[in-house]
This record gives C-alpha cells, sequence and structure tokens, in this order.
C-alpha cells in the first residue's frame, strides 16, 4: 500500500477569483511553481514513509474551478488502489521529520484557518471551529460517507465564494464525530499568517513557536514573492527570533 503526497499545479486563465484579485501580482506562475519545488524537495526529506509524490496538472478557467477539479482527482485516486494520501498546498514545507501516515484512520486537517470561525449562507452551516485546508489527510480506512457528504455539496457548489472547498472539507470533517483533540496538531500544519515567521501573533494564533512545527503552511496567496522567500528562508533556517521591547 502507497503513501501519496499529492498536489495540485494548474494553468490558469482568470486570476481574479482568488481571494484577492492577483491579475497583476508579479511572477505569479514562476513563484507557485518555485514553491512546488521547495514542496516537493522539503517532503522527500521530512515526510516520513513517503513512497511517491504526485502534482496534478492541467488547465482552468480560474482557482475555484481547480478546486472542484482537483477534490475529483484525489477522490478517483483514492478509489482506484488502496492508498494513504497527505494533500498538501505548494506553499506548504516540510521542516522536521513529520509522521502522518498510518496515524488516522479517519479524514484529518490539522489546524485552525483565519478566522478561525465561519458562518456560510449558501450551505446554512456555521462552524465554531474551522479548520485549514491546505495540509489534509486521507487514510485508506477514511469512509465513503465522509466522502459522500463532500460530493453532496460539491453538486451545489458556492461560486462566489473563496474558501467554499474549505467549507466543504470541515463538513466533511466534523461530519465524522471525532473529538478534535485527536486530530488538532498545529504542530502539524503551523499556519503562517504573519510574514515574520516569529511574529507574535503567529505564535498566538498557534499555541506553539514556529521552531515547534513540523510543517508550515505560508498561505501565499498573501503575497506569492514574499512567502516563496519566506519558504526558503525557513529551510536555510534563516530567520530571526522577534524580540519584544518594553
Amino acid at each position: 500500500m502507497k503513501n501519496y503526497l499529492v498536489a495540485k499545479n494548474y494553468k490558469i486563465v482568470d486570476h481574479t477569483k482568488w481571494y484577492n484579485d492577483r491579475t497583476q501580482e508579479n511572477n505569479l506562475v514562476e513563484n507557485y511553481t518555485a514553491m512546488e519545488e521547495l514542496l516537493v524537495a522539503s517532503a522527500k526529506q521530512n515526510l516520513v514513509g513517503l513512497d511517491e509524490v504526485i502534482v496534478h496538472r492541467g488547465e482552468a478557467e480560474n482557482i475555484r474551478d481547480v478546486f472542484k477539479i482537483h477534490f475529483k482527482e484525489i477522490y478517483d485516486l483514492w478509489n482506484t488502489e488502496e492508498c494513504n494520501i497527505l494533500y498538501c498546498d505548494l506553499d506548504v514545507v516540510f521542516l522536521k521529520k513529520a509522521l502522518y501516515f498510518n496515524q488516522y484512520d479517519f479524514f484529518a486537517m490539522f489546524n485552525f484557518t483565519d478566522p478561525p470561525q465561519t458562518t456560510d449562507d449558501h450551505y446554512g452551516l456555521t462552524f465554531e471551529r474551522f479548520f485549514n485546508c491546505g495540509i489534509r489527510y486521507y487514510p485508506h480506512t477514511m469512509k465513503q460517507e465522509t466522502w459522500d457528504v463532500g460530493f453532496k455539496m460539491l453538486d451545489k457548489w458556492n461560486p462566489d465564494r473563496w474558501d467554499s472547498e474549505q467549507v466543504i472539507y470541515n463538513q466533511m470533517l466534523w461530519s465524522q464525530g471525532v473529538a478534535p483533540q485527536l486530530f488538532y496538531r498545529p504542530d502539524l500544519a503551523f499556519q503562517m499568517l504573519n510574514g515574520n515567521p516569529s511574529h507574535q501573533h503567529n505564535t498566538d494564533f498557534n499555541r506553539i513557536n514556529i521552531r515547534d512545527a513540523f510543517t508550515v503552511h505560508v498561505h501565499g496567496s498573501r503575497g506569492s514573492g514574499n512567502r516563496l522567500q519566506i519558504m526558503k528562508d525557513l529551510l536555510d533556517g534563516n530567520f530571526q527570533e522577534e524580540v519584544l521591547v518594553l
């Protein structure tokens, strides 16, 4: 049974459908290509039990269409053979030996997103705990009914919300009835919200210092050039602890 790292890197026509309009962002495609290289290289070094990396490629009108397409691509892989899948966005980097495979027998995400609560009027859902979907684990033991929750929502896709996929994945996560203390692991999905890795805001949000993180999601949608450099700096250990001046 194989353990896969899966990512996606699609050619997109319309860049206005991200969190912000990124049409004028310099070197957007090139930066994400470089992020992919860092993701893959760091995974090969630090993702324990990894057998193979798969990067799905193709063309789509916009990033929100990619979310829909890739939901089905991951399912097809999971449904074709008995395997474990760790999905990561391209703006993820593995800093230390990280263990995901065969640690969870249910669909899992590992940390809150920003904001950590949300309401979605399209689906009529409220999440008091809203997790980030940039790192997701799909074990071979994941139940088909969890997938069915997602497919049902996918059929009623909301094209007007940037993170509609995140709403779907959260509903899948919480529909399993698993206690959050069994999968809440900010060290496996450190959310770097502030551009300074050691900024107190990052520490407060994640409830750990970045030096205790195995895996970091740098949130490339907040500026790909800056976040690419941060990925490089993290891998090089080239960042400073924040000094609090009283």
